[in-house]
């Protein structure tokens, strides 16, 4: 991970240092509706929740006309999902016992550095539409539980999910010209989850989260 984050700001440097004009920053924030998905029947995936992010992002201009850019940045990411575990027996959760069938919703958040290209399209009537593609290394800062029956709530489980996480970004949206440098930006990302969030303390499976955002930003 550490390698992946400094290789993220070599290149930020170097295309910097390519054209310091053309480097666009955006405050951004995205709530998101997320879920679990596990490929093992005793972890079946129960509900969809709502989460959020926040953050700054950066496109780095590869041509004049500031139609291809490598995008990255640096956000705090809040999801997560249920689960429901069909054990067949009580199983120990988070330093506690739990009945089987127990949902335990998870609150996850994580540091993430999204990384990408991004392509636009010439401007129409104030507008540039875009498409993205990339990747999201993340590391967890945060995993709190709830369980149906009242045993867990906002409880620590840390013990109970990976400390990293990856997963596939790719998205459309548009820019709204505002004047001079600012533009307020929309669009709609897809994040699949591509590892395992989960230890296996439970049941042996691979549970990913996957994310629908809507993303707004101002850029300046």
């Amino acid at each position: 991970m550490k390698r992946l984050i400094l290789s993220v700001l070599i290149v930020a440097l170097a295309v910097s240092g390519f054209s310091q004009k053309h480097i666009r920053l955006a405050f951004i924030g995205s709530p998101s509706i997320d879920w679990l998905s596990s490929n093992n029947t005793e972890s079946k995936s129960q509900k969809v929740t709502l989460g959020y992010d926040y953050g700054l992002s950066a496109d780095f201009y590869l041509s004049e006309d500031e139609r291809y850019s490598f995008t990255t940045g640096l956000q705090i990411s809040n999801v997560g999902g249920e689960l429901t575990y069909r054990t067949g027996s009580d199983f120990p959760f988070a330093g506690t016992i739990l009945p089987n069938l127990s949902q335990i919703k998870y609150r996850l958040r994580y540091v993430e550095v999204p990384i990408g290209i991004k392509l636009k399209t010439d401007q129409f009537h104030r507008v540039r539409y875009w498409g993205m593609f990339g990747m999201s290394p993340m590391v967890n800062i945060s995993a709190k539980g709830d369980s149906n029956n009242g045993t867990l709530h906002k409880t620590n489980i840390t013990d109970e999910v990976n400390l990293l996480n990856m997963a596939m970004n790719i998205g459309l949206g548009f820019d709204f010209d505002l004047g001079g440098n600012n533009s307020v930006t929309a669009g709609l990302i897809f994040q699949n989850g591509l590892l395992d969030v989960t230890k296996d303390n439970v049941v042996a499976d691979k549970t990913v989260i996957n994310s629908l955002k809507l993303k707004f930003g101002l850029i300046f």
